[in-house]
């Protein structure tokens, strides 16, 4: 049985990171400002994480579960249904999900751990999933497109705070396919 107190430290060093980098660059955040926000010192933190791009890395990777998770349904989804939308991953449940955690998520997202990064995590995720959906290589210029539709929808869901319809989709593939001819 995990330690309850080990939880309760691990969930505030998590909280006061993401409070700190509101306000403050990630490469201007160390561990004495975080270990000061957290109110705990020093060896306390080390016992939780080596460093704050470990911290950054399982927030990160805590935030993608959901889609992980989402794309998991999703396969469970489509080999009950018969005619299963392919457009619905962007589900109400992970909606409600980016749409709740907006401003964490937008945080987590502004990291620059490179690979690392929670983009470069998401577009791998998607690549992948999507290379196995459509039955194609995940080098193929098609996943390259999905690919960026299904992060478009991540931005436009948290900007707008809501999924664009198949209707506005539609168009806008229809104004792409004009720009191209």
């Amino acid at each position: 049985m995990a330690d309850l107190r080990f939880e309760r430290t691990e969930q505030m060093l998590q909280q006061s990171f993401l409070k700190l980098l509101e306000t403050t660059p990630f490469h201007d955040i160390s561990i004495a400002k975080l270990a000061k926000k957290s109110l705990i010192d020093r060896t306390t933190f080390y016992a939780h994480y080596e460093n704050i791009y470990e911290l950054a890395e399982k927030l990160i990777d805590q935030y993608l579960e959901h889609f992980a998770d989402a794309f998991e349904q999703n396969i469970k989804k489509r080999e009950q249904e018969k005619k299963f939308d392919s457009y619905s991953f962007f589900d109400e449940e992970l909606t409600a999900y980016l749409i709740g955690n907006r401003k964490k998520i937008m945080l987590v997202r502004a990291l620059n751990l490179g690979m690392n990064s929670f983009d470069a995590k998401l577009r791998s995720l998607f690549k992948r999933e999507y290379a196995k959906t459509l039955n194609v290589s995940e080098n193929a210029f098609t996943i390259y497109l999905v690919v960026n539709l299904a992060m478009s929808n991540i931005d436009f869901i948290l900007e707008k705070q809501r999924v664009p319809s198949k209707k506005e989709l539609k168009k806008g593939l229809i104004k792409i396919e004009e720009f191209l001819s």
